[in-house]
């Protein structure tokens, strides 16, 4: 009985349950980090005023977004494509890049980070001195402008 007592109090009851196998489950197929060099994600968190979006590119100039419940392709000017390419190609490995830790408002606070190549960077909307993580963060927004992201308040939940 004591045994018993003891070992429902040792038990944590909160948090996730572990994997038995002790490794950690993957991440969702929707996040996962494009291994290929002909895809690219990039992810906006988003805010408590501002959805954020995840936006796929595409080599091929398509891009595919998702932002709150309405998928959208569209293809976007191939000089966009072709610089946003180079860039990550010149960064190298996207988590060696280099930010300074940034204070973000809780309210209208967002990240916003690339993934390619099976690395993901370090949040771009903060500053930096590294030349790529600032020519990515430019390219990044002019993909997200041009695939129609919406900058419009999350809607009122009714």
């Amino acid at each position: 009985m004591l045994l018993a007592l003891v070992l429902a109090f040792a038990v944590p009851t909160y948090g996730p349950i572990p994997d038995p196998s002790g490794s950690p489950a993957p991440p969702p197929a929707y996040l996962r980090v494009p291994t290929t060099v002909g895809e690219a994600l990039i992810l906006d968190s988003g805010s408590t005023n501002r959805a954020g979006y995840r936006l796929r590119v595409y080599a091929t100039g398509w891009t595919a977004l998702q932002q709150g419940d309405v998928p959208v392709k569209k293809r976007v000017p191939a000089a966009l494509i072709k610089r946003f390419f180079a860039d990550l190609r010149a960064a190298g490995p996207l988590d060696r890049i280099t930010v300074m830790r940034c204070m973000k408002s809780v309210s209208f606070g967002s990240s916003m980070q690339i993934g390619y190549r099976g690395k993901l960077s370090p949040d771009l909307s903060c500053p930096s001195s590294s030349s790529a993580a600032r020519a990515l963060a430019v390219d990044a927004g002019a993909l997200a402008d041009a695939a129609g992201v919406s900058i419009l308040p999350r809607p009122l939940k009714m």
